[in-house]
Formats: structure tokens, sequence, C-alpha cells
């Protein structure tokens, strides 16, 4: 099987995020980026989205699960994405990066995971 990429970057998203409760009172800026890999040579060669991953669905439904819900760590948020991802849509593979800006001094604070589809 190929295993083309697609790749979103910079997704922005207000989130319920923190290890305290003053600290997740508030929406913070989070951002994720996204790697997907799957077989897309169909849909390169056909021009037709259903042969593809809708790119627009994947971003909304990545924001979706994040500003609705509520978490502790970005590790919990990354988890939650990549569960989300794997079991939505046609994809061997996934990788997220999660961003959030939170220390002074810090641009920000990332944490990256990667998962294969379960056999």
């Amino acid at each position: 099987m190929r295993t083309d990429r697609l790749a979103l970057s910079g997704i922005l998203c207000m989130c319920h995020i923190g290890v305290t409760e003053e600290e997740r009172r508030e929406r913070q800026r989070i951002e994720v980026d996204l790697e997907l890999f799957a077989d897309l040579e169909e849909a390169g060669r056909t021009g037709v989205l259903k042969r593809t991953i809708d790119y627009r669905e994947v971003c909304e439904a990545a924001r979706g699960l994040l500003e609705s819900g509520t978490f502790h760590l970005i590790e919990a948020a990354a988890t939650g994405v990549l569960d989300l991802i794997l079991s939505r849509f046609p994809v061997a593979r996934a990788v997220v990066r999660v961003r959030k800006f939170v220390l002074p001094k810090v641009a920000h604070v990332e944490v990256q995971m990667e998962r294969d589809r379960p056999a």
C-alpha cells in the first residue's frame, strides 16, 4: 500500500485544558498539526473528493472534539484526536502535534504522538 501524506498545519482551537480547575476555567488557545498517511493515488488520478480524505471534515472533527471537551494534559488531547482520526477516516497512520501557549518566556509546549491504524 502506498503511504502518501496529507498534512494540516496550525489548526487553531480554543480549549478547556490544564491541570488545575483554575487553568481549565477559561478556554486557552492551542494549535494542532496533523499528518495523515494513506493511499491517495486514486484521488490524484480521478480528482474525485470521495476518493480521498476530506481535510475540511478532518479539521472540523478535530476542532469539534477539542473545543467540546475538557482535558487535563495536552497528551490527553493528542490521544483523543488520534483516536478520532483513526476511527473515522481511512488513514493507515496519523501523527498529531498539540501546542499549548502557557509558560512565560517559552514560545510553546508541544507533544507529538504517532499511531498506526489497529489491525
